[in-house]
């Protein structure tokens, strides 16, 4: 027997709510302006002519530290202008956590954990013996002589914003305007990984395997969240920061 249709209802289940996409909008000059800063001092190493000057090294007290000093400043350029430039638009993308905020504040450390197992099975399903890059080695390096929390400040939070900027905002969120989305994600793990390149003069595919990983989950992650800055810059500064507090607690005892 049937069952009589149930009596229409007063209330309606409310609407879910779909999650924004968070347009980066057009090219603009601001942009332009910070790219070519970030080439002069990423790409050419600009920068990096302060250690010709005479007792520039020597008031560091080793080359690591005076190095370092050299990353400091570039970096604190390109975050400044960044932050000129799209502070807006980043504290609006923060709004992407609302939505499902669960599961996104879940992944943040999930996708670490899947970047760094899928990085794993790669070189091992390769066979071939694990290298790490000149700017890995560079970095190790600096945490024999530079303090924690100034590395921190510099690795873990103006580095990530800075490259999800110019790697996600621009090649994926303001290229995909005349480009297909997934061509300009190509283009953005291939020049993400390739940055952790230059100035060596040679490239190492099992050495560029962790950045290609790493590169593809970000840029993955900023597609599929509406294209938030906001959530990929918490994801590269989680990543950042779990990987620079392991090379200051375990470096040390690897080296005892």
């Amino acid at each position: 027997m049937d069952q009589p249709p149930l009596p229409p209802t007063p209330y309606q289940l409310p609407p879910k709510r779909k999650q924004p996409v968070y347009e980066a909008g057009a090219f603009r000059r601001a942009d332009g302006a910070v790219l070519v800063l970030y080439v002069l001092l990423m790409g050419l190493g600009l920068m990096g002519l302060l250690v010709l000057v005479p007792g520039y090294v020597e008031f560091f007290g080793t080359e690591s530290r005076a190095l370092f000093s050299v990353n400091l400043l570039s970096y604190v350029l390109l975050f400044t202008a960044v932050m000129i430039v799209v502070a807006p638009h980043l504290f609006r993308t923060f709004g992407t956590f609302s939505y499902h905020p669960w599961l996104k504040f879940g992944l943040i450390p999930g996708l670490w954990f899947a970047s760094i197992m899928t990085t794993t099975g790669l070189l091992v399903a390769s066979g071939a013996d694990p290298t790490k890059s000149e700017n890995q080695l560079a970095i190790e390096s600096m945490t024999q002589d530079v303090p924690f929390l100034t590395m921190f400040f510099t690795v873990a939070i103006m580095g990530p914003l800075v490259e999800e900027y110019i790697f996600r905002h621009l090649l994926i969120g303001k290229m995909s305007r005349k480009v297909p989305v997934w061509i300009c994600v190509l283009i953005s793990v291939v020049a993400f990984a390739a940055l952790h390149f230059i100035g060596t003069m040679s490239f190492d595919l099992v050495a560029a395997v962790p950045y290609i990983v790493l590169g593809v989950t970000m840029s993955l992650a900023y597609v599929f969240t509406g294209k938030s800055l906001g959530y990929v810059y918490v994801l590269h500064a989680f990543n950042n920061a779990v990987s620079l507090s392991l090379a200051y607690s375990l470096g040390p005892l690897l080296e005892m």
